[in-house]
């Protein structure tokens, strides 16, 4: 499993929080051909300049040390301005630059995260 985070413009905002909640509700009632057209909508409305795949253990590497400097962090599919401030303040830069610099860069563009798992493809060469 991996997880993708990418920027998503503020201009796409509102379309991208009414997406997330119906990929939850997707998610919640197993409607899995719901939840794979809800992604692929979600991933189209990235940024692919400010995108990362993440291996899922990195992801939550960082996500415990956030939570060791805030234990009420949650890591929405949709990352708000406040959770990303959480994550700039919980001091994990050095560890995670990667991340650090699409989570800079949204809250540059006053946008916003998205993180989601997603599975690897395996491809045969």
């Amino acid at each position: 499993m991996k997880i993708k985070i990418a920027l998503i413009p503020s201009e796409r905002t509102s379309k991208a929080q009414d997406l997330s909640s119906k990929l939850q509700n997707a998610m919640e009632s197993g409607e899995m051909s719901a939840v794979d057209k809800l992604t692929e909508e979600l991933f189209s409305l990235t940024d692919s300049e400010y995108s990362l795949s993440l291996p899922e253990e990195y992801w939550h590497q960082l996500i415990e040390k956030v939570r060791c400097s805030d234990d009420d962090f949650k890591s929405d599919y949709i990352m708000s301005k406040l959770q990303l401030e959480t994550i700039i303040v919980a001091g994990v830069a050095e560890s995670f630059a990667d991340v650090l610099g699409v989570i800079e860069q949204a809250l540059k563009a006053d946008g916003i995260v998205l993180q989601l798992p997603f599975e690897e493809e395996n491809t045969y060469v």
